[in-house]
Parts: C-alpha cells; sequence; structure tokens
C-alpha cells in the first residue's frame, strides 16, 4: 500500500527481493521494493516507466539452497537423488515426451516441441539452442500426458539467469500439479526461487517437488508419491524480462506403487467474502499517515462520500464500502511504516493522530453515525481495520516500551533469538495500545474487526515465515483477524493461509502503467490459484487524465468476466482522495466513475454500459426487476427513453437534450419519490447517465475541433515562467493538474488595470459552422492559481465588429487542485437573440477573461463543421 507508488521502473521489479517491500504498497508491475512513502497525495501508486532498472548484487541468502554454478554441480544435484527416489529406481517419465504450451515461447527462442524433455541442458549461454525463451505476458503452462496413470516422486523445472546483461531471469515461482483428465488439478507445491533476482554472473536455478521431502501440498494428502497420468508446471513471468527453460523432468515409475495416492483436484477460486474477511466483501484503503498537504487528515465530509453512495447534492442515498482499512506509510520525520524505519516515537505519533479525541477514528465514526441516521439505520456499524507497522530487522535503538530499555531488532548485534523476541514485544505493544485506545474511545457506530500487516511481501530472510506467523498468533488471541494486500511480485504469496493470515487480495499493479493489459487478467488468475481477492486500482490521476480512467474501467471489467465482483473479497486502492473527488464531481464523466464503482461495489455494474438510450433502457429494467423503480414508471420511463434514441437517429440532438432534461425533471420530481415509485439510489444512478448524455450532445456531437493546430493572438503574453511556444493552446494536449507540466500557460495579475485581462483570437480562414467555444483552466489554490472571474466567447465575419456568444462562470473552487472546461454551447445555450439556432456562422472567434490572481489554462477549442450547417447562423455585430 505504497503513499508514493513511483516504482522506478518495470526492471526495478528485481530488486523486490533483495529488500523488504514497502507496506507502502508496491504499486508497481515490478515490486520495486523501495519506496518510501511521503510523497504526494497525487503520485500514489505511480510508476515511473522512463528510469533506468537498479538492482543491487544480492547473494543467495544464507541457510537458504544454493543456486546452481555450474553445470557440474547441477549434474552432482542430480544425482544426489532423495533416498526414496534410488531405492524405488524411479526413471524419468518425460523424457523424449511432447506437451503442450498454454502460450508459445518467442520466435526468436523457439521450442520445436521436445527442447523441455530431450535430456538437453543449457550452458551459462542465453543463444545455446536448449533454452526456451519466453518474454511478457502471462503466467505459462506447460502440461505432459503420461498416457497413463503413473507413480510420481520428483519434478524438477531448470531456468536461466542472466541479469541485467540479457534481461533473463529465473522466474518468480513455479507451481507443479497433477491431474487424472487433464481439466482438474491437485497441487504438489508452489516453490519460490531460492536464487533470487540481482545482477551477476550468469546463473542457474532447479525448481523442485521432492515428494519424499516435501509431502502432497494440495487436498490435506498425506502421501508422498502422486498417481496421476497429467503433470502441469506453471511459472510466474515477469512483466519485462525473459525467462528461460530448458528441461523439465518428472521422475515416477510405471503403475502404481506403494504409497503413491490420487491428488485431489482443488478449483481455483477467489477468496469469498465471509468469516475469513470479518465479513467485509469491500475494503477501501484510507491512508492517514503524515502528508505536507494534509490529505492524510480526515474529516467527517470527506469520509462521507467514501463509506456512502452520494447523490450530486452530495447527500447519502445508500452505503458504499462495508470496510475501511486505516493505514499510514510515512511518520512527520519521514520514516516508513511498512519498511521496518519507525520507532517507536513515529509509532506513538501515529496512534495519538488516529485516536484523538476528534482524530481519524473519531471523524470516521461521526460520519458512519451522521449517514446512518440519514438512512434509517442508527444501529449500523462499519467494519475497521487497522495496519500494523513492520519493526523491521535493522533498527538498534527502537525505543523503550516499558522501561527494560531500547528494544534492538538487530540480528546481528543483539542475536536472532533477542531480536525476534523484541520485535514480538514491540508488536504486542502496538496491538496492546491500539485495543485499550479503542475500548476508551466507545466508538458507537464502529467494529474493529482486523489488523492489517504492512510488509508487502513475506521477508527474504530465513525467518520471514516466522515473523509473519508471530504477528498472526497475536491477533488471533486478541479475537481479530488479519489482512493482508502483497503487491504482484510478492515473495512467498503462495504462503499467505500457512503463516496465518485470514485475508489477502493481490494487488495487480496495472493501473500504474508499464504493463501490458492481460497481466490484469494474470491477477486474478494468480489470486485464483492462490486462494486471495484482489485490489482494485485507482487514484487521482484519472480526473484528468483518460488514458487511466480506461484503466480503471478495465479493472471493473475484469472483475465481471473473472467473477471477483460475483464472488471474490476485493480491496481497494484509491490514492488519497480519489473516492471523494470522483463523488462531489460536477463533471458527469467523472461522476459517472463514481456511479460505476457503486455498482460494482453492489454486483451490479456490467460491462459495455456507456451513456446511451439503450444502456439506461437496460438500468430501468434492471430496477424494475429488482423492485427499486414501479414497473408502470418503469414502462413510462423506457417510453421517454425510446424517443429520445429515435431523435438521435434524426440527428436532433437538441431536441434530445430537451426530452433527456425532461427525463431528469421527472425522476427527480420529489412527488413521484414520495410515491415510491424509484428508489434514490436508482433516481441518482440514472442521474449520473442523463447528464453525461446531454453534455455529450450540447458538447460537440458530430462537430469536429477547428481551432486543432491553429496559430492565434494573444493580448498581452504569459509570464515567461510559464511561456506559449506558439501553439500550447491548440496542440490537443493538456497538462494535468500539475501547473508545472509545460502544456500550462500562466497569466500573472498585475497592479496596472490595462494589464488585468487577457484576449485570445483566432481566425478560421473563413466563416464556418460553430457550435461549441471551451477554453480549459487549472485551479491550484495551494500556489495560488485560480479560474478567472468569467470568461466571454465572441465570434466575428470580418475580425473587426463582434457578437458576443455569452459570458460564463467557472465552477465553484475546490480544495484539490483541478482543471476544467469552461464553455459555451449551441445546443445548450442556445444562440442569443435566435431561437432554434445551435450554431453561429463566423470566421474569428475571441475569448476573453480577467486576471486578477494567477490564471493556467492548456487548451482552447472551437467546435464545429466546414461551410454553414443547418441551424447555423450570421450574428448582427453588438459591440
Amino acid at each position: 500500500m505504497i503513499s508514493n507508488k513511483k516504482w522506478g521502473s518495470v526492471l526495478t521489479a528485481a530488486v523486490l527481493l533483495m529488500a523488504p517491500v514497502s507496506a507502502v504498497q508496491a504499486k508497481s508491475l515490478a515490486p520495486a521494493v523501495i519506496i518510501a512513502q511521503a510523497g504526494d497525495a497525487e503520485k500514489m501508486e505511480g510508476n515511473d516507466a522512463g528510469n533506468p532498472p537498479f538492482v543491487p548484487d544480492h547473494p543467495t541468502d544464507a541457510g537458504e539452497p544454493a543456486a546452481e554454478q555450474s553445470p557440474q554441480a547441477r549434474d552432482a544435484n542430480q544425482a544426489a537423488a532423495s533416498s526414496a527416489v534410488e531405492e524405488k529406481q524411479f526413471r524419468n517419465l518425460a523424457a523424449g515426451l511432447p506437451y503442450e504450451w498454454s502460450e508459445e515461447p518467442e520466435a526468436s527462442r523457439p521450442d520445436v516441441g521436445y527442447k523441455l524433455t530431450d535430456g538437453k541442458y543449457g550452458q551459462f549461454d542465453m543463444n545455446d539452442p536448449a533454452w526456451v525463451g519466453h518474454l511478457r505476458g502471462k503466467t505459462r503452462e506447460v502440461v505432459f500426458d503420461l498416457g497413463e496413470e503413473k507413480s510420481i516422486g520428483k519434478i524438477t523445472a531448470h531456468f536461466f539467469q542472466d541479469y541485467p546483461a540479457n534481461s533473463i531471469l529465473v522466474p518468480l515461482s513455479v507451481s507443479m500439479y497433477v491431474s487424472d483428465d487433464k481439466e482438474n488439478w491437485g497441487l504438489l507445491s508452489h516453490n519460490a526461487t531460492q536464487l533470487l533476482w540481482g545482477e551477476g554472473p550468469p546463473r542457474q536455478e532447479t525448481f523442485e517437488w521432492d515428494g519424499s521431502r516435501d509431502g502432497i501440498k494440495g487436498g490435506n494428502t498425506d502421501g508422498k508419491l502422486a498417481y496421476a497420468r497429467y503433470v502441469k508446471v506453471a511459472f510466474y513471468m515477469h512483466p519485462t524480462q525473459w525467462e528461460y527453460i530448458d528441461e523439465i523432468e518428472i521422475m515416477g515409475a510405471d503403475g502404481k506403487i506403494e504409497g503413491a495416492v490420487k491428488v485431489p483436484a482443488e478449483q481455483p477460486h477467489f477468496l469469498e467474502p465471509g468469516e475469513a474477511t470479518a465479513g467485509i466483501r469491500n475494503l477501501n484503503l484510507l491512508y492517514n499517515g503524515h502528508y505536507a498537504d494534509g490529505l492524510g487528515d480526515w474529516n467527517k465530509e470527506r469520509i462521507i462520500p467514501n463509506i456512502s453512495y452520494v447523490n450530486k447534492d452530495g447527500e447519502p442515498v445508500d452505503w458504499l464500502f462495508d470496510g475501511v482499512l486505516y493505514l499510514g506509510i510515512a511518520s512527520p520525520a519521514g520514516r516508513d511504516f511498512g519498511l521496518g524505519q519507525a520507532n517507536l516515537d513515529d509509532w506513538k505519533w501515529y496512534l495519538d493522530k488516529t485516536f484523538a479525541a476528534s482524530g481519524d477514528m473519531q471523524q470516521l465514526d461521526e460520519a458512519v453515525k451522521e449517514v446512518g441516521a440519514k438512512l434509517n439505520q442508527p444501529d449500523y456499524k462499519l467494519k475497521v481495520v487497522l495496519m500494523i507497522p513492520s519493526p523491521g530487522d535493522s533498527l538498534t535503538d527502537f525505543g523503550d516500551i516499558d522501561g527494560s530499555g531500547s528494544l534492538n531488532f538487530n540480528d546481528s548485534v543483539v542475536g536472532k533469538e533477542k531480536a525476534s523476541e523484541n520485535r514480538g514485544k514491540a508488536v504486542q505493544w502496538w496491538l496492546d495500545q491500539a485495543r485499550q485506545r479503542w475500548q476508551a474511545a466507545n466508538y458507537s457506530n464502529l467494529d474493529l474487526v482486523g489488523m492489517y500487516w504492512m510488509p508487502e511481501q513475506i521477508d527474504i530472510t530465513e525467518s520471514g515465515p516466522d515473523i509473519a506467523r508471530m504477528v498472526s498468533d497475536k491477533v488471533h488471541a486478541m479475537n481479530m483477524k488479519v489482512f493482508w494486500i502483497p503487491h504482484s511480485y510478492a515473495y512467498k504469496m503462495f504462503m499467505w493461509k500457512d503463516v496465518g493470515f485470514d485475508a489477502a487480495a493481490l494487488q495487480p499493479n496495472y493501473f500504474f502503467g508499464g504493463m501490458d493489459s492481460d497481466r490484469l487478467d494474470d491477477a486474478t488468475n494468480t489470486a485464483k490459484r492462490y486462494g486471495m481477492g484482489n485490489e482494485v486500482e485507482f487514484d487521482d490521476g484519472m480526473l484528468t487524465d483518460p488514458v487511466l480512467r480506461e484503466r480503471f474501467i478495465e479493472y471493473l471489467d475484469s472483475g465481471v468476466r473473472s467473477g471477483l465482483m460475483q464472488n471474490g473479497f476485493r480491496a481497494y486502492y484509491q490514492g488519497n482522495n480519489a473516492v471523494y473527488n470522483l463523488g462531489v464531481s460536477q463533471d458527469p464523466n467523472l461522476r459517472l466513475m463514481y456511479d460505476w464503482l457503486y455498482q460494482y461495489l453492489n454486483g451490479t455494474y456490467a460491462i459495455d454500459s456507456s451513456p446511451a438510450p439503450e444502456t439506461m433502457t437496460e438500468l430501468v429494467q434492471r430496477y424494475v426487476a429488482s423492485n427499486e423503480i414501479h414497473s408502470v414508471f418503469g414502462n413510462e420511463l423506457s417510453y421517454r427513453l425510446q424517443i429520445i434514441k429515435l431523435l438521435l437517429e434524426q440527428n436532433k440532438p437538441k431536441d434530445a437534450v430537451t426530452y433527456m432534461q425532461d427525463f431528469l425533471a421527472h425522476i427527480n420530481d420529489p412527488a413521484v419519490q414520495a410515491q415510491g415509485l424509484i428508489s434514490a439510489s436508482a433516481a441518482t444512478l440514472l442521474d449520473t447517465y442523463a447528464q453525461v448524455l446531454i453534455q455529450t450532445w450540447s458538447d460537440g456531437w458530430g462537430l469536429s475541433n477547428l481551432a486543432q493546430g491553429l496559430s492565434y493572438t494573444i493580448s498581452r503574453p504569459p509570464n515567461s515562467n510559464y511561456p506559449d511556444s506558439g501553439n500550447e493552446l491548440t496542440n490537443g494536449l493538456f497538462g494535468g493538474t500539475d501547473f508545472r507540466n509545460e502544456q500550462w500557460q500562466g497569466h500573472a495579475g498585475s497592479a496596472y488595470p490595462e494589464e488585468r485581462s487577457r484576449t485570445i483570437t483566432f481566425d478560421l480562414g473563413r466563416n464556418k459552422s460553430i457550435g461549441v467555444v471551451r477554453a480549459h483552466f487549472l485551479q491550484d489554490q495551494g500556489p495560488g492559481i485560480y479560474f478567472p472571474q468569467n470568461v466571454a466567447f465572441s465570434v466575428s465575419t470580418n475580425g473587426q465588429t463582434w457578437s458576443t456568444l455569452a459570458t460564463v462562470s467557472p465552477p465553484p473552487a475546490q480544495d484539490a487542485a483541478s482543471a476544467e472546461f469552461v464553455s459555451w454551447s449551441g445546443v445548450a445555450d442556445g444562440v442569443p437573440g435566435k431561437a432554434g439556432a445551435d450554431k453561429v456562422y463566423a470566421r474569428y472567434v475571441k475569448v476573453e477573461f480577467p486576471v486578477n490572481v494567477w490564471v493556467f489554462l492548456d487548451e482552447i477549442e472551437i467546435l464545429g463543421i466546414d461551410g454553414k450547417a443547418n441551424g447555423a447562423v450570421v450574428l448582427p455585430p453588438r459591440r
């Protein structure tokens, strides 16, 4: 759960096995583990794909099996088979067999069909033809048919690593399965890399299941030998690096020998909401650590759209998330709670902040109380999960929790046993403090049901699993659940149940860029393979970036396809403020994202449900079926939508707007709602769909941008620190919400009245039909940037005498930085003095606005068509 999720690069994934992962939620396609979290909220969970990779050297961990260093060593290891294998005189059942790939290797590193079973091992050279190479994409599976059921005692898969010289890494994990029918698979084992990822000379690693040593993982089977016909080996793919494999061996014997057992099949499945998740289906992450801009401080007003579904007036009409996770990433000193950097003073700071009389938890309680009262559910209790910071393994002076002296967590200073004891004391202190403060506060509408373990992978040290088990045991002793949200490349993530975690949701990390879209599907498959849920990821970047909005929609669509929406436990990463900003947005297209999120949370979201009369009709029918719209009233609404559809087919968008406005008035009529003809939540969602369509039909429907690439004149040039190179306003590029983006040009206020306005003039070359004129402005109150008080739009046929179309006031200020269009639309606003007209016929366009403080704009669009269209009129000069 990283607050500053800028992951350097996909390639930094290779660092993940070198250091603990930040609990800030390593949001990268490749979990770079070193992201500190004191960053800007808007940049949470980002990915900086342009940075060069950094992968420090790291030897094989002491105490773990060494990776292969030479073919001779490999051969020696193979010769040293287990005594059980020697006694039974097993042979390689896969020798010379064909097999099936789930996805074919790369054409440059092909497999002719028998490379994995020809007995030929590759040398320490990527060009050795024995190697088969895979790049990107989903987890690879290779399936063997032994011809008949046989006794299987050992499976090995052999891989190559040559990083960074040739961008080849061993898999993070390899899983091995058996089956009777090639459809239903029983698990033998999941195997994590022991070589680890890192820079160095070429190396090799064998992943192995040895039944005599490992037993059988799946199906609660007490056996050492599997009896099956089919064998599957699956290995997890890195999103950008190569993975090379040369041989798979299946050691066993024909027939069924003594001790061989059937391995029960287990269908891949998501973790379902229920007892393990304390009843939580949708867990909303609220970051309440230290942020310079105060976004870590939660108040009731900001929380309400996060826990309840609010209408466009901000009034709750239904519940939203059924669980909230409070977690902090950084302390005021900048020390990370997830990386084991924070000391006792930092831990106390977080607890004091969270449990203060008017702190984050109290604000949450008051928000739930207010929403419950408005929804006539005054006794409703929201389920709460609280973070546990990681003590880490490096601090030598954590602080004194009980008067016995400062705790030391460093193995090399106090020894492993003492360091482990001290970590346990620190965790217990945290749990005791949290419970005591919770009980003292006596929150009326909150239920503390679990604790969240901040590290996002099982620690790579030998004692890593033991640390996680220790935490789980202590939380369970308090009769609470342990929650965990590992990043997409978490080490030994498959062990989550073994170490006692109750609920886990895997991060896809797709939202932040640098991954192919199939990685999102791979994350759902991986979650099913390990019995986890998934995390849905988005942040404030989607407010201004349409690419990020599309990725958010991809998450929702994927959840429908995979069954996650219908059946799985979900966590939701939203940066710091995305849910709030979407919920209160006056832009119907952004508000729609909030409504779709609400539908997804409730299991009613549908793929390809973009606003249209047809999809609105489908919504009405679904609401009728669920008794949220009375059937007779539903028929009336459907009839109105059919008329609107016909008007669009007749190319009458203005009439369609009028009818849709009437539709809106009808569903929002207090008398209609008082009669129970439509529920408040149904009216809210249909309202957003209607607003999106009205904006679409009013905002250049069927028109093109006549200003694209045009030059223009400005009455006074922008400030030299935020200049205009000559086409910033017509190049089609937007600056987001960062005023430092070069797409923004900035105009400063002045003490001289004659310098307090700007006029920007466009020459279209000839008279054209203009339906929309709009200018895109930035507001960011921190550095003193505000929308202009008003914007005037004018047109002319000769460039000398002008007619005013409209003078428009921008939307009201918001706390967060925002960028908005200020516009005139012929369909929505009409043409002055010309009833029935929706376009003006003119050559010149003028945009004027006052400059009393800093005013930033990045784009002006003039939407219309060449020539004179029906409904286009020439305006007489007005000034």
